[in-house]
């Protein structure tokens, strides 16, 4: 009878043998009936010089006492092994085999307790990672918020100064209100006395030297009340020059600050928009990881079920184990109904496993986002201009974003559309990746871009919202709150590269700021939505060199050669740039040359939703 050197025992779907106890001439393991790879293994050491079939024949019955299935047998293998053992005695060798398996389920028992605390420290790290993405996404742009209170103190300040100039001013029409009464009395005066003043001169000399004492008292008193008119009307003269030049100071100061409010007010916009992107962002990283969590809790569940099974599996089975090494000490179990009892009592045992409990832990709310301020509210003018001791100013409204939705869910982007020759669709997916899915359906969708989680790197996409296909079948993301485009290859395999915003955010022309869209251009050049710089760059399409701006680019506005928040971006068949300029509610047409004016081909009629009007198009 061939001799087995060692049989591997799975403790989680290990091979059951044959029940004849017999083996093959070159391995034991050869008479299994069926064979599961399983994650936790235990090595069976049979006695090099047990030659007897007796041994033999005890092993297979251990084993199937062992195996996992035998959970779900009830006491089957547990009777199997009783008369098996009955008949063949429990030997040396036999023992020597029990002795190994108590050893080697000895030996599970902690890598069961570690395999629990590693889910428990799982659970807990996914949980705090909800924290790290709001810590992470929930931060206001420092930039923007530090430009809406500079240029919340330069308003301030200039209407303090109109403030004071309109106290002048008053003053100034007070003193002139003054001047010209005072005029107007010395007037009058100067007039009664001229009244006394019209004697001929021949009637002089007949005059009586106190008649003629008094002409001469009343022609001073004339003379001097003259005087006194002239010279009220010269104060009055100076005085309203002064009144003039105050109220010229005081309009251009006006002017001045009306322009450092529309200032303000687009500052406040466009910190506005960002806080809108942010929480667009944060809103979806918390559903993509919600989602993760969720999946990870249910595979915990999982594992937590198996454990406690296991756990309290082996628990009987050593309980079994032990009994019979003790029972059988005088080599035979025999007719010893006490010992049958104790094993049978070890093989129903409950035994306790609930530290192996993983309570679950619900995802948390997602927290909230603070709403955008945006200017031309009744609340805003309130907050923002009541201080001033000069009548609240209307808001301008004239180039700044009006009054916007709060919500923080940002319309999704455009899909690419479908390349003819690639019979295949690009799809921009949540989870920072660009897919490839048959144009047709019935089929898998590959990862061309991204999908490596979300950062920086040249595999890596954050928050990606526009893509297009170069003329070589290239895919071109902008990969949004990285303030870059990367063109990535085709197949999807090997590293994507930077073709534009390669030195990071900013406004430079190797620089964007969140950028929304891209397009083709017939020569290949390419053309990004510059979202937070208001403009369209034209970039080359070999990758290398500055971008140049074709279409906004002069600040925030609704000027001819100005964009708003603009978040799509097409090429006209003769060439033209075709923008959506969603917070101005229009659509642009500009020069492909980037000089001239733009002109509005959509939406002249401003916001609405008349058959010439448009509502944040994009």
């Amino acid at each position: 009878m061939a001799r087995c050197g060692r049989v591997f025992v799975f403790l989680a779907w290990m091979p059951l043998l044959a029940a004849s106890g017999h083996c093959g001439e070159t391995s034991c393991v050869g008479a299994a009936k069926e064979t599961v790879l399983l994650s936790t293994r235990m090595t069976l050491h049979a006695p090099r010089d047990a030659a007897s079939s007796v041994d033999l024949a005890a092993k297979p019955l251990l084993q199937a006492l062992v195996a996992p299935r035998a959970r779900s047998e009830g006491d089957g293998p547990f009777v199997s092994l009783l008369e098996g053992l009955s008949k063949v005695g429990i030997t040396p060798e036999v023992q020597e085999i029990i002795a190994k398996m108590l050893e080697d389920i000895e030996g599970t028992f902690p890598k069961i307790v570690e395999s629990s605390k590693n889910d428990t420290r799982l659970q807990n790290r996914t949980y705090a990672h909800f924290d790290t993405i709001a810590s992470r996404l929930l931060q206001k742009d420092a930039a923007k918020d530090e430009a809406v209170d500079a240029a919340r103190e330069l308003h301030k300040s200039c209407r303090l100064q109109e403030s004071s100039l309109s106290s002048q001013v008053a003053q100034s029409n007070r003193s002139v209100a003054e001047a010209a009464q005072k005029r107007d009395e010395q007037l009058a005066l100067w007039q009664k006395q001229h009244s006394g003043m019209c004697v001929a001169p021949d009637s002089l000399r007949s005059l009586s030297a106190s008649a003629l004492a008094e002409h001469q008292d009343h022609a001073e008193q004339y003379q001097e009340a003259m005087n006194d008119y002239i010279q009220a009307f010269q104060d009055y003269a100076a005085k309203s020059a002064e009144n003039v030049k105050v109220a010229a100071e005081h309009t251009g100061q006006v002017l001045k600050c009306r322009q450092k409010q529309q200032a303000f007010e687009d500052a406040v916009c466009g910190a506005g928009t960002s806080l809108q992107a942010t929480c667009a962002a944060y809103a979806s990283a918390y559903e993509i990881h919600k989602e993760e969590y969720v999946d990870i809790g249910s595979g915990i569940a999982a594992r937590v079920t198996d454990r406690k099974a296991e756990w309290k599996h082996l628990k009987r089975v050593e309980c079994v184990l032990r009994e019979l090494a003790a029972s059988g000490e005088d080599g035979n179990l025999g007719d010893d109904s006490s010992a049958i009892s104790k094993l049978r009592s070890c093989y129903v045992a409950d035994f306790e496993n609930s530290k192996f409990t993983i309570a679950e832990l619900p995802p948390p709310a997602q927290q909230p986002c603070q709403a955008p301020t945006w200017p031309c509210t009744a609340d805003f003018v309130q907050q923002e201009y009541a201080e001033f001791p000069i009548d609240a100013p209307a808001a301008t409204c004239a180039s700044s974003c009006l009054a916007q939705e709060t919500s923080t869910q940002m319309p999704a982007p455009t899909p690419a559309p479908e390349p003819a020759s690639l019979a295949a669709i690009l799809v921009v997916d949540g989870r920072n990746r660009v897919l490839r899915c048959p144009a047709k359906g019935g089929g898998d969708c590959s990862t061309v871009a991204g999908g490596q989680g979300e950062g920086g790197g040249p595999r890596q996409l954050k928050t990606p919202w526009g893509v297009a296909v170069a003329p070589n079948g290239d895919v071109l993301v902008a990969d949004t709150f990285n303030h870059r485009v990367q063109r990535c290859p085709t197949s999807g395999s090997g590293d994507c590269g930077t073709v534009a915003g390669v030195q990071g955010e900013g406004n430079g022309l190797q620089q964007l700021d969140r950028p929304f869209g891209v397009a083709v251009a017939p020569n290949g050049d390419f053309l990004v939505v510059d979202l937070g710089n208001h403009r369209i760059q034209r970039c080359p399409g070999s990758g290398s060199g500055d971008c140049s701006t074709v279409a906004g680019g002069q600040g925030e506005g609704g000027g001819p050669r100005q964009l708003k928040t603009p978040w799509g971006v097409a090429v006209a068949p003769n060439g033209d740039v075709l923008v959506a300029d969603t917070f101005n509610h229009r659509v642009q047409r500009c020069p492909t040359s980037g000089s001239g004016d733009c002109g509005t081909v959509a939406g002249a009629q401003g916001r609405g939703n008349g058959i010439q009007q448009l509502d944040r198009p994009f």
